[in-house]
């Protein structure tokens, strides 16, 4: 008998006798064929087409003033309102809008902001957010599940009010089919149908978070790496109906169900499947409604946010890290061994899991139609992370593309055309 197998027995006996203490969310599972990060290709080094040296890209940095703090804090996506201006969601659980945009004179890539706080929403953790017609945000909580804010026309583009927004909890459940309850663990990014005002939504995995008790923060990274390393593929797309109240589950069996983007005549809805590095296209009329194709994964990297451009007819999925040496080398190996090894990734402290690339990138797609197949039209990266990395969200607006961080807080503008 091999070393090797020896080590995979021990691993095995150890996990089975105390993996209910030492694995909360059960040890790491099969992964299907053609699933799992370390499919697909390694980035292009010598393209550095996100760097602010290629002319693109730009900036925003927010001004503070001497003695205050910071208000723009590890935004994960850029939002925008009706009337054109721009919000964040931030890691303090602040609706932030982001006004008076200045050149900085020292450098001309550089814009400065000054931010200012709309309202606090509570004690959990906003990710991505989308606003309706009616001046209503709606917003992924990662903690709580699908919020609403709606805010006064007097907040919007003014904060001189004193009045309040009222934030709801519209959704921290859905009803399955045989009537039981399914909590939404880690409500991620949404996206709001432009003919009927429904409300998509993604439900990354069943792996709760937790606070980090170094820092007190909501620690969704963590979170995220536990689903990824488990394989579980519990991520789902959900919809929540404004005129009646009621969440549906449309799709499930998603490798970190992530990004949402409706199409501008609300046939389909894309979604990112993080840990597969696949972009899923779940189809809402036609012929195929109801469905769910796979239809994009050869990214260099894992996926996050999406958005979906009205105008040009292209989508956009951001892209935070690429693989890291070791997890590709434990998916690669045969599942026997391999979801051993994942196992007891599980069970290292967090602070000594595997930490993403310096990296940062976005792809631009055609999701395909009658005419075309879907297909990746360019992938825009920093392979060294040095002017952009860990981009976690992206939007469309106006023919530029605003690039936003979990892990930083400065938001880049990358010119389209």
């Amino acid at each position: 008998m091999s070393s090797s197998t020896v080590i995979a027995i021990f691993i095995a006996v150890v996990l089975q006798l105390f993996s209910s203490q030492l694995l909360p969310h059960g040890p790491a599972v099969d992964i299907p064929p053609n699933h799992g990060p370390h499919l697909g290709p390694d980035p292009d080094p010598s393209d550095t087409s996100l760097q602010l040296a290629s002319g693109k890209l730009a900036v925003i940095r927010e001004r503070v003033d001497e003695g205050m703090e910071a208000l723009i804090v590890h935004p994960e996506t850029v939002i925008f309102g009706d009337d054109g201006t721009m919000y964040v969601l931030t890691e303090g659980a602040k609706l932030v809008m982001l006004s008076d945009f200045r050149q900085d004179v020292k450098s001309p890539s550089t814009l400065t902001a000054k931010a200012a706080e709309v309202a606090h929403l509570g004690v959990g953790r906003p990710l991505a957010g989308k606003f309706d017609s009616n001046g209503c945000l709606y917003y992924a909580d990662a903690i709580l599940g699908l919020a609403r804010i709606c805010l006064p026309d007097s907040m919007t583009g003014n904060t001189s009010t004193t009045m309040k927004p009222n934030v709801e909890l519209l959704a921290s459940r859905v009803q399955l089919d045989d009537g039981t309850w399914s909590p939404i663990s880690y409500a991620d990014d949404v996206d709001i149908g432009p003919k009927t005002g429904h409300v998509y939504f993604s439900d990354a995995s069943n792996v709760r978070s937790d606070r980090d008790l170094s820092t007190g923060i909501w620690d969704i990274v963590y979170a995220s790496k536990v689903e990824g390393m488990r394989g579980s593929m519990t991520g789902r797309l959900l919809r929540y109906k404004p005129e009646t109240g009621k969440v549906d589950v449309l799709a499930t069996g998603a490798a970190f169900g992530n990004g949402v983007a409706v199409d501008k005549d609300e046939t389909y809805v894309l979604y990112t499947a993080t840990f597969d590095r696949a972009v899923m296209k779940y189809h809402l009329t036609g012929e195929k409604a109801g469905q769910v194709e796979r239809i994009l994964d050869q990214f260099p990297g894992i996926l996050d946010g999406a958005d979906c451009s009205h105008e040009r007819g292209t989508c956009f999925v951001a892209i935070p890290t690429s693989i890291p040496l070791l997890p590709k080398i434990i998916y690669s190996l045969p599942s026997f061994i391999g979801k051993r090894l994942r196992s007891l990734l599980m069970l290292l402290p967090r602070t000594w899991t595997p930490k993403p690339e310096r990296y940062g990138a976005f792809a631009e797609i055609h999701p395909g139609d009658e005419q075309s197949a879907p297909s990746i039209k360019r992938i825009v990266q920093d392979p060294d992370g040095i002017d952009m990395d860990m981009i976690t969200g992206v939007t469309e607006y106006k023919g530029k593309l605003y690039l936003a961080s979990l892990s930083h807080n400065v938001i880049g503008v990358y010119d389209l055309d």
